[in-house]
């Protein structure tokens, strides 16, 4: 049986956001074109690193094709955030990125996490964004995850869970 790909191609907005306070959020892609929205629903660590992937990518460009970067990107947190209500067609599982030289569109592909047990292909989302998109995305991305616990936070959190033998809240 083959993949049900969901393609925005382009898309109007693309952003990662999350939902909740430090210590309990939840991770989301979410795009737009037109009407249609699809958010996917993701890891902290999977946030980050596409943000580093986006960046790498977007370097290459530059070295390879001499594509400029925005030097002087503003992202403005206001258009970023999540737009509600917020339904994730999937967890993801994989993401990879593309280039699309012909048309200068950048490819996210991203791929459902499938238990072991279940007996279909995964769900699959293809979204062609611009490289400015995709580097207000990487911007924008990475405030996200600094609004997180700080590193003195995680340590006492560690220390106080330590203490309950793992037991409790």
């Amino acid at each position: 049986m083959a993949n049900l790909v969901y393609e925005m191609d382009p898309v109007d907005r693309i952003t990662a956001d999350a939902i909740g306070v430090p210590g309990h959020r939840t991770f989301f892609i979410q795009a737009e074109r037109g009407i249609d929205r699809i958010e996917l629903l993701c890891e902290k660590q999977q946030v980050q690193a596409l943000a580093d992937a986006i960046d790498e990518l977007i370097a290459n460009l530059e070295e390879e094709f001499g594509l400029a970067r925005q030097a002087d990107l503003t992202v403005d947190e206001a258009k970023m955030r999540l737009k509600e209500p917020v339904d994730p067609l999937f967890r993801v599982g994989a993401m990879g990125l593309g280039y699309d030289a012909n048309r200068d569109r950048v490819l996210l592909v991203a791929q459902e996490l499938i238990g072991e047990d279940e007996q279909r292909d995964p769900r699959e989302t293809r979204f062609f964004a611009s490289r400015v998109q995709m580097q207000a995305l990487s911007a924008y991305a990475r405030i996200v995850i600094q609004r997180g616990r700080s590193p003195e936070q995680v340590a006492l959190q560690a220390e106080a869970y330590a203490r309950r033998n793992g037991h409790g809240e």
